[in-house]
Formats: structure tokens, C-alpha cells, sequence
């Protein structure tokens, strides 16, 4: 495995769910598939943040 093949598949990740909610935000609130979608791309976000907490937090220090 190079250095860059887990950015890349962290990158093709973060495109794929991107396009997930895209699609979850096209279909109307009432619309059975939407809510079908719900589960799986919040699940997959918040795997997100736990894996990548360095692109998650500020490196700012807080008042």
C-alpha cells in the first residue's frame, strides 16, 4: 500500500456520501426512500469524525 491510498479511499469516501445526501436531499420529506437513506449516510458521517478527528477539530485554541 502507498502513503496516499488511504487518503484516496478517504477521499472517495467522503465523495460517495456526499453524493448519498445529495440524492437524500433531492427527494421530497414525505418520500419513503429519503428516510431510507437517513441510517446509512448519518452512520457513515459520524464513522467519519471518529476516524478523522484531525479534520474534525479546530487547531485554533479555544477562549
Amino acid at each position: 500500500m502507498t502513503a496516499l491510498q488511504p487518503e484516496v479511499a478517504a477521499l472517495v469516501t467522503r465523495q460517495r456520501l456526499a453524493a448519498i445526501e445529495a440524492l437524500r436531499q433531492s427527494l421530497p420529506l414525505h418520500d419513503p426512500d429519503r428516510h431510507a437513506l437517513d441510517l446509512d449516510a448519518d452512520q457513515a458521517f459520524a464513522r467519519l469524525a471518529v476516524d478523522h478527528p484531525e479534520a474534525c477539530t479546530s487547531q485554533e485554541t479555544q477562549p
